[in-house]
């Protein structure tokens, strides 16, 4: 899910990188900051408040009462045009997300940060991954809030927040976007004569690939292969056309080398590569 300002869809077009392109979440500060960063409100014994900080979404933070804050200490003055949150239970728990930022400024007394918000607050519905995007912000720290819902509390696993890399050329066509590309495994019980008995998940996910022609070769070599290098080793958050269907994000992985090639016109290059992800019932 990708919640955004009508305002970023202009400013980004004048910059020549609309948003019918692709937004790729792979650069994150909060990657090499350590647990002494993270601030929360309240955390279960069994969810450390510095799981969000790491990729995998396996292990997770979890609150013990609501509504509950989620801060971070970013240590330096950052860019930030985007937040990702992956491997998340706001929408089945019922309750909003709200993300804030501040530049490290304090007001009041006693004397606490100032906020601004950075995306509103919004109740996904589902825990599909959620992807913000905003005009670029400088900010010291972050903050997540998830309002009160129902009686089970909610888990975040994994946050990111950077820069996103905008793709200079749209998507290229046949496309399948990875929210309609379902990759289930099932587990059917059979009697002994052969009769459906019933059939259950084993396991979710979702796959999808990505095509891009006549990308410039500079942009390719300076840009694009930072992530790629990123991508050997971290899941990124990836959206294919967030201005007409923002709803269509991934939080999701390659599993080979990302390989663009020279297309044999001009100084063109192309690029394709497969992807995998957490898929949502």
């Amino acid at each position: 899910m990708i919640i955004y300002p009508s305002a970023f869809v202009a400013s980004a077009a004048a910059a020549g990188v609309p948003l019918t392109q692709a937004r790729i979440g792979y650069q994150t500060w909060l990657r090499d900051l350590d647990a002494t960063a993270v601030t929360v409100s309240t955390e279960d014994a069994d969810a450390p408040a510095d799981a969000p900080l790491r990729p995998d979404t396996g292990e997770y933070w979890a609150p013990t009462a609501l509504p509950a804050t989620w801060e971070v200490n970013l240590g330096a003055a950052r860019s930030i045009d985007y937040v990702g949150i992956a491997g998340h239970t706001i929408g089945s728990c019922g309750c909003a997300v709200l993300v804030e930022w501040s530049d490290g400024s304090v007001a009041g007394s006693p004397a606490e940060l100032v906020w601004t918000t950075f995306a509103a607050e919004v109740n996904p519905g589902d825990d599909a991954p959620l992807l913000f995007l905003d005009d670029a912000v400088t900010a010291s720290y972050l903050r997540i809030t998830l309002s009160a819902g129902g009686a089970t509390m909610p888990r975040v696993a994994s946050i990111y927040a950077g820069v996103a890399l905008a793709m200079t050329r749209p998507i290229y066509g046949g496309h399948v976007p990875i929210t309609l590309s379902r990759v289930t495994a099932l587990h059917n019980t059979l009697s002994n004569g052969g009769q459906f008995l019933g059939q259950a998940f084993k396991r979710l996910g979702v796959q999808t690939a990505a095509s891009f022609k006549h990308l410039d070769p500079t942009w390719v070599r300076t840009d694009f292969d930072l992530f790629v290098k990123a991508a050997r080793r971290f899941p990124y958050f990836f959206a294919w056309r967030p201005a007409d269907w923002p709803l269509e994000v991934g939080y999701v992985w390659s599993d080979k080398d990302i390989a663009p090639s020279n297309m044999g016109q001009r100084e063109f290059m192309q690029v394709s590569w497969k992807m995998s992800g957490i898929g949502n019932e």
